[in-house]
């Protein structure tokens, strides 16, 4: 399916402030009327791969996840949700990626909104961090023991 006939069948099956076009390299970039908290607007993204569709973020979620820390690591805490949320919408964690394999044209436009809410439920993740500058030892060795599997 092209890319205008691709638009269209989205178009056809998600509310009015869904807006579909031509992603810069491949496939199609859906804008949602969801934001990241910091008033940025989620895209999901839609490519063809052999007569069923993939359906991703590219990695936005999670890379704008970790532009509110300073560390270049998830901790294991917000680890634990991300793969908490994917595994309640039905969503891969592949790197830093969330990414919807194989998913049939008749379920397109449900993929497209489940990515959408999984984007901004990682992303909602940030008000779950720490914003105190100090932690007590009693946290800091829990979140430790965690960490450690104890």
């Amino acid at each position: 399916m092209n890319v205008d006939a691709l638009c269209e069948r989205l178009s056809t099956s998600l509310p009015p402030l869904f807006e579909c076009a031509p992603a810069p390299r491949e496939g199609v970039r859906v804008r949602t009327p969801l934001l990241f908290p910091d008033g940025g607007v989620i895209d999901v993204f839609v490519l063809e791969r052999g007569g069923a569709y993939t359906v991703t973020d590219f990695g936005d979620a999670a890379g704008w996840l970790e532009m509110q820390t300073s560390s270049r690591q998830r901790s294991h805490k917000q680890q634990t949700l991300i793969e908490d949320t994917c595994h309640t919408l039905g969503i891969e964690l592949m790197g830093w990626q969330l990414i919807m394999r194989a998913v049939l044209p008749t379920n397109l436009a449900d993929a497209v909104m489940r990515m959408a809410q999984a984007e901004a439920r990682v992303a909602d993740i940030w008000f779950t961090m720490r914003q105190n500058p100090w932690e007590s030892t009693a946290d800091e060795v829990n979140d430790w023991l965690i960490g450690k599997k104890f």
